[in-house]
Formats: C-alpha cells, sequence, structure tokens
C-alpha cells in the first residue's frame, strides 16, 4: 500500500554485509604492511537482495504491517485530499471559459489552498510514518545485522554484497546465480525466529554460497 516500505532498504545493513566480520580489516591492514601472500583468508563470496527483506523477513514484514495498519486512516485521508484537488482542477480546466472571472479567481485560489494543504499533510505524514516505522524496525534491524554475520560464519563467506546496493553504486558487473544466498538466509532467519501466523518459507535453499 505505501511505497515507503521499500525504498531504500539496503543501506540500513550496509554494514553489516558488506564486511560481514569486522576481523576482516585485520587483514588488509596486515596484507597492506607485508604483501598478501598468505594473508588472504580462503572463503565463499556471497549475494543477498535485501530489497525483498520487508515483504519475506517475516518479523519486518509484521512490523511493516503494523505500521501501515495504523498509519491506513490518515494514508486514506490523503488520497481523498489528492481526488478532491484533481476533481477541482478538471472542474476548473473544463468550465474555465464560461465562468466568470471572479469564480475562477475564487476556485483556483480554492485548488491552491487544496495543494498546499495537502503538501503539509504529505510531509508530515512521510516524516511520522519514517519514524514510526524506525522505532519498530530498529531491533530487527540488530538482529539481521547479527545473523548475516553469524550465517557468514558458518557457511565459510568473507564477503557478502547486497544485489540492490552494488547495482546502484555500478559496483556489481556480473555475478553468478549460484552466489545468491537470499532464498536461504530467509529461510533460515525466519525458522531461527518464527512469528506466530506467518507462512512458513517453503522456497528451496540454494547452495550458500561459491567460490569466487
Amino acid at each position: 500500500m505505501i511505497k515507503i516500505r521499500f525504498a531504500a532498504f539496503g543501506a540500513v545493513l550496509a554494514a553489516g554485509l558488506l564486511t560481514v566480520a569486522g576481523s576482516r580489516t585485520a587483514f588488509a591492514q596486515q596484507a597492506t604492511q607485508a604483501g598478501v601472500a598468505g594473508l588472504i583468508q580462503d572463503g565463499k563470496v556471497a549475494v543477498i537482495n535485501t530489497q525483498v527483506f520487508p515483504g519475506r523477513i517475516n518479523e519486518l514484514k509484521q512490523k511493516y504491517d503494523q505500521v501501515e495498519a495504523q498509519f491506513k486512516d490518515r494514508y486514506q485521508k490523503l488520497q481523498a485530499m489528492d481526488a478532491q484537488a484533481k476533481e477541482l482542477d478538471d472542474k476548473l480546466r473544463q468550465q474555465q471559459q464560461a465562468l466568470a472571472p471572479e469564480k475562477a479567481q475564487e476556485m483556483q485560489a480554492q485548488l491552491e489552498e487544496m495543494k498546499k494543504r495537502g503538501t503539509r499533510e504529505l510531509e508530515d505524514f512521510r516524516t511520522d510514518y519514517a519514524k514510526a516505522l524506525d522505532d519498530q524496525r530498529k531491533p530487527i534491524m540488530a538482529k539481521l545485522t547479527q545473523f548475516v554475520q553469524n550465517y557468514a560464519h558458518q557457511h565459510g563467506i568473507i564477503l557478502i554484497l547486497d544485489l540492490a546496493g552494488a547495482y546502484q553504486t555500478g559496483t556489481l558487473a556480473y555475478w553468478n546465480p549460484t552466489t545468491d544466498i537470499t532464498e536461504d538466509f530467509i529461510a533460515e532467519y525466519n525458522k531461527a525466529n518464527p512469528v506466530p501466523g506467518a507462512a512458513s518459507s517453503t522456497a528451496p535453499a540454494k547452495p550458500a554460497a561459491a567460490k569466487p
């Protein structure tokens, strides 16, 4: 219903995904000082699509649904205001030639006021919605970041790239589908963090990652 749900979601997890373990920094520093021979840890590289998390991670979906329910009435009010403004705008365009100048000016002033009020209420809505959503998902994001690190260690992964973010920044030119851990990660997280009433993930698990 509300498009904010998927906006820039991957950025929240970027730090946890791009460097799945803080200890990797030490390897990079040692390699700079003494050369790379024997210092680059052997392991797998994987990609993940965080863009689907709001609709597929059950805990997150529950929070998004709760916030959307909380703001449903305000959202519908904004839709009604938008519809009224469009109706008045259409009426003014269609009847402008036949209207007396004073009446046309009155309708134009009314339309401008409706647009200003709608813009203010939309901005307030976005601010309040984003704050409520951030408050609700903060603990889930912390759990996801830790789960990413644990998942990486368990599967021998040294680097996880977020597909959405990598494409947007142009840092990923190609990826092998066998390195995509999205489905398996979501299934494991939902299994470890069950949500009552949520549909269980039935998608087949994909290989954790392939050697680069």
